[in-house]
């Protein structure tokens, strides 16, 4: 094995070259044709999060940790699935997928029919991941598949902790088809691909930020993306001398639950009132949210809008909330006015923390100091404004408010889709190393169990690359693609 790969590619490497008779292996899984591999990191929100489908500014960060996607031709028109937990014995989970349910008569079936599919068992409805990820190549890229495939993850990430890992297997299962199928497809139409996989198949209403930031992230930098509907800006340096870690809440959250979705429709139908108002005022409609600022928000239509609303009575006023992945379910109450507020602020956040932390290249304190304090603003945010936070959270970012910049930490907000997941920090490198430690032991101590802490940095799925594995007398070999 070499020391400078990536875990996951090393411990398939080890995995694959055991013997035929050590069945903890993968000779049992693959045969001797050729084995395609992706890789992808899991990744860190920094800045920005749910405002993602507001078209907001949005500022991630590659970590260490990701999973690797192998991927072998069959002989029959079969998808075989299996995924396997790396570091230590696991036990994997499999799933078969014929590759004619994906049709309909002669042509590609509908979204519809394939998320039914997918969530028709629970036990295997994980699988909707990488088989809504194949069915949206066939459909939107007019592939076709004439055979089936064997598909392996090995993830060194858990799932549903908010750093992107649904993400990940998404880009994982792309990548690979694009590398072995010579298909050319760039990082923005992957992770274009892999949004419609989650929010048409899966059912989680997410935004592109994820997709983009596993797919195309670079070692050691933040990614500057604007999502309008979704482009890299630009690639931020992080300051010398510091850097960001994650730190789990060890409360398992989805984008698919009903927090994360009412909010998204609340936004969108913060959306929808302004544009009638903007209608009778003989103004152009907004196509994102946070075209307007906090400032004009505050001023012109925060007063407009409602607190919460049933659902059946917006539905009566405005018809729709112009939201193509979320319903309004006409029995439920949403708040409107917070959700709404949330993306205009977190945008001109996300702005200013990219300009503090240029500002930091030096070294300069007062710069690491704001960029971390717009961090606490984006989770106070998240918790008063979309009340996506809980307990656990709001402890583990208290925990380094309170230890501060005269420590070395700087600031730390929820991640992602929050009610629950992960939480961001950011410190000098020292100071994460001294006192991650020391609030994972506080937590624990709270909730009964050591919490996971996702630090490092690794390639986005582009910069990284495929790499292609052939048998031959010496038994398997890489080749980088």
């Amino acid at each position: 094995m070499n020391a400078s790969l990536p875990i996951e590619i090393a411990e398939f490497e080890s995995l694959l070259r055991k013997p035929n008779s050590d069945p903890t292996g993968f000779a049992g899984f693959f045969n001797s044709g050729e084995i395609w591999v992706a890789r992808v990191p899991a990744r860190l929100d920094v800045m920005g999060g749910i405002a993602d489908y507001s078209g907001a500014n949005v500022c991630e960060a590659v970590l260490g940790r990701g999973m690797l996607m192998a991927l072998q031709a069959r002989t029959d028109r079969t998808l075989r699935i299996r995924s396997a937990q790396s570091g230590g014995r696991s036990l994997p989970v499999e799933t078969r997928i014929p590759l004619d349910y994906f049709s309909s008569g002669d042509a590609v079936g509908s979204y519809a029919q394939v998320r039914e599919l997918c969530h028709a068992n629970p036990i295997s409805s994980w699988a909707a991941y990488i088989g809504g990820s194949i069915f949206t190549l066939l459909k939107e890229e007019n592939v076709e598949l004439p055979y089936g495939f064997s598909f392996l993850l090995l993830s060194a990430v858990p799932m549903n902790v908010g750093i992107g890992s649904s993400a990940a297997v998404e880009i994982g299962t792309l990548s690979c088809l694009n590398a072995y199928l010579g298909l050319k497809l760039d990082g923005a139409r992957i992770a274009r691909l892999a949004q419609m996989a989650e929010n048409h198949v899966v059912g989680a209403p997410c935004g592109i930020m994820d997709q983009i930031a596993v797919a195309s992230g670079r070692e050691s930098k933040l990614t500057h993306i604007l999502c309008r509907p979704g482009a890299i800006v630009d690639e931020v340096e992080i300051p010398p001398g510091t850097g960001f870690v994650g730190i789990s809440s060890m409360v398992r959250h989805s984008v698919a639950g009903n927090a994360y979705g009412n909010v998204r429709i609340g936004a969108f139908m913060g959306k929808k009132i302004i544009n009638e108002i903007r209608a009778r005022t003989g103004r152009a409609p907004l196509n994102y949210l946070t075209e307007i600022s906090a400032a004009e928000f505050q001023a012109e239509y925060e007063k407009e809008m409602p607190e919460t609303i049933l659902g059946s009575d917006f539905l009566a006023k405005y018809k729709t909330h112009d939201d193509p992945v979320t319903i309004i379910q006409p029995d439920a109450t949403y708040r409107v006015v917070g959700p709404a507020r949330h993306p205009v602020a977190e945008n001109e956040r996300v702005l200013k923390f990219i300009a503090a932390l240029k500002a930091a290249k030096t070294g300069e304190a007062t710069a690491l100091a704001a960029a971390g304090e717009l961090m606490y603003g984006a989770h106070e945010s998240y918790r008063d404004n979309c009340r996506l936070s809980v307990p656990e959270v709001n402890f583990l970012v208290e925990a380094v408010r309170k230890r501060g910049p005269a420590s070395g930490l700087y600031g730390a907000k929820i991640t992602g889709g929050g009610t629950g997941g992960t939480v961001a920090v950011f410190g000098k490198i020292a100071a994460l190393k001294e006192h991650i430690p020391q609030i994972a032991v506080e937590f624990s101590r709270r909730i009964g169990v050591a919490p996971d802490i996702f630090e490092g940095t690794s390639p986005g799925a582009i910069e990284f690359g495929a790499k292609r594995y052939a048998f031959g007398a010496q038994g398997w070999k890489r080749f980088d693609m």
